[in-house]
């Protein structure tokens, strides 16, 4: 247990450097799969330390050949809707464990490894947002899970999950965003941050511009946020944002004080912007927390999905 949580740790901050005060979709480290995975095998693997605090809740493990590369999937529960996790950049989806039990007891779960992560293939298909999306589409079609879908995407995950939804709205029964970013949140962090902050904003979003030859979600990370800023409207369903109440929790500072209270009534400012999105969303401020809600307190996004489920039920 100690080892695990010691990994989950490390795991944890490593992932919160790159995505904390920076747009994940506009500063996804195409070098953040790489380095991540470098930093645990000095003392494991970034899987193992995950799947070693394995949950027992009853699983299908299959992988899916989607015609170009084959996912790592595990299906939990049973009925209808079915609830797909998709996890933020980089993870594994061990890293749902925490809220897997009480959402199978529930309905069917879907947990995936995307292209590149776990024993997920990367293939030779590009491995942006609107191909994730597809990937995830095919999956679900192939392991023949009940509609409609309800998607939960956390971090970079929530930028596949909106693609998802604008790409398939009829399959969709509900989102859940949870602390995912708002595509136009670095424009307006360039407009607040002066001098030496500012500076530190351009080099880091300097060292993740695209490849000329793109392999990796990072590589392609601006291609995906322009893909989202021009995205079709997301169907009229259920609609939760969670936000974390301290993005910043237990982080190392990177910009000045000043800098880290401006871009913190900022980004609150943006989740605002994506509860809009669509007419009745919800907005739930999860205080105490960090950047991994569902995580570090499960119960906060376990509630809101098993109301949604809920809800989709009775329509």
């Amino acid at each position: 247990m100690k080892h695990f949580q010691s990994h989950l740790r490390n795991f944890l901050v490593i992932a919160a450097l790159v995505l904390i005060f920076i747009p994940i979709n506009a500063m996804a480290d195409k070098n953040f799969s790489t380095g991540l995975n470098e930093s645990f095998e000095r003392n494991g693997s970034t899987q193992e330390a995950f799947q070693n605090q394995d949950i027992i809740t009853p699983k299908t493990e299959k992988m899916i050949d989607l015609g170009g590369r084959s996912l790592h999937s595990c299906v939990y529960g049973k009925g209808s809707p079915t609830v797909a996790l998709v996890s933020g950049f980089g993870a594994p989806q061990a890293y749902w464990n925490p809220v897997v039990p009480e959402l199978a007891a529930q309905t069917t779960v879907l947990t995936f490894d995307r292209a590149g992560i776990g024993k997920s293939e990367i293939g030779e298909l590009p491995t942006h947002g609107k191909q994730a999306a597809t990937d995830l589409h095919t999956l679900l079609n192939k392991l023949n899970l009940p509609k409609p879908y309800i998607v939960i995407g956390h971090s970079y995950g929530g930028k596949v999950v909106r693609l998802f939804a604008s790409m398939y709205p009829d399959d969709i029964g509900g989102i859940i965003l949870e602390d995912s970013s708002h595509e136009g949140i670095l424009e307006e962090q360039r407009k607040i941050l002066k001098g030496k902050d500012l500076e530190q904003l351009e080099e880091m979003v300097s060292s993740f511009a695209t490849t000329d030859n793109p392999k990796t979600e990072g590589d392609y990370s601006f291609i995906t946020m322009e893909q989202v800023k021009n995205s079709k409207p997301l169907p009229q369903v259920p609609f939760v944002v969670l936000t974390a109440g301290d993005r910043s929790k237990h982080m190392p500072p990177i910009f000045s004080d000043e800098a880290n209270k401006k871009l913190a009534e900022l980004g609150l400012e943006m989740q605002k912007k994506l509860v809009v999105m669509i007419p009745g969303g919800k907005h739930i401020i999860v205080e105490d927390v960090g950047h991994n809600i569902h995580i570090e307190k499960p119960e906060a996004l376990i509630t809101p999905v098993i109301e949604m489920i809920k809800e989709v039920r009775n329509k």
